[in-house]
């Protein structure tokens, strides 16, 4: 392995930019809802004083904040990837546009379950977003690095390995957390926590099978 590109930035570019990425889809759906008022926007009681009032129009905010903040966020994530892997490759934004296009698949999930979606009890549904996202953004790099004559199919199964993993650990040390201090994190703490474990986990338990692959070949190689 070459030293373009190492083990924990790699990480860490994960797990900061899913966090960014999932607040940014959050901040969305506040800005679509409540413009520029922005002692609402992440007041929990608020929303759902909203969201009561106004069911038929929050359901139509929510949908639109789906296709807008979904592939913002997954374009903020693939972003801190590339910065990481700049030396490594030639298009970059192929690589990016790849985060915008993953995070769409969550979608499929949470369409169906909108007039429902945020009374699903337990972290079913941030688990969907951040997962189903990353899911969809490594398969995406993981096409886009096989045309090239990239085989990194060791990295897919230990990326999707890592996604539950990461679920897992933020359980723990959040409900840890929780025990010492007697209170649960903040909601926006609460959801850059969500990225930062599961996008972290990932990276760090696959990393290194991506990095050898990629930096076995020049940009020049690409084609």
């Amino acid at each position: 392995m070459t030293n373009r590109a190492s083990l924990l930035p790699w990480t860490l570019a994960n797990a900061l930019g899913m966090a960014l990425g999932f607040l940014t889809f959050i901040q969305t759906l506040n800005f679509i809802g409540f413009g520029f008022e922005f002692e609402s926007h992440w007041s929990e009681a608020a929303i759902e004083a909203w969201a009561a009032a106004h069911p038929a129009n929050a359901e139509r905010v929510f949908r639109l904040g789906l296709m807008l903040g979904l592939p913002l966020a997954g374009t903020i994530f693939t972003a801190c990837q590339a910065w990481v892997l700049r030396g490594d490759l030639r298009r970059p934004w192929l690589w990016v546009s790849c985060g915008a296009a993953g995070f769409l698949v969550p979608i499929l999930v949470i369409w169906p379950l909108t007039a429902i979606w945020g009374d699903i009890p337990g972290p079913v549904e941030p688990f969907t977003i951040v997962g189903g996202g990353l899911l969809g953004v490594a398969i995406l790099q993981w096409l886009l690095l096989r045309r090239r004559g990239v085989y990194v199919t060791r990295w897919l199964v230990l990326w999707i390995v890592g996604l539950p993993l990461g679920m897992v650990v933020f359980v723990v040390v959040v409900g840890a957390a929780k025990l010492l201090i007697g209170a649960w994190p903040p909601w926006p703490l609460e959801i850059a926590l969500y990225g930062v474990f599961i996008g972290g986990s990932a990276a760090a338990v696959s990393g290194r099978a991506l990095l050898a692959r990629i930096e076995s070949r020049s940009p020049a190689d690409e084609h």
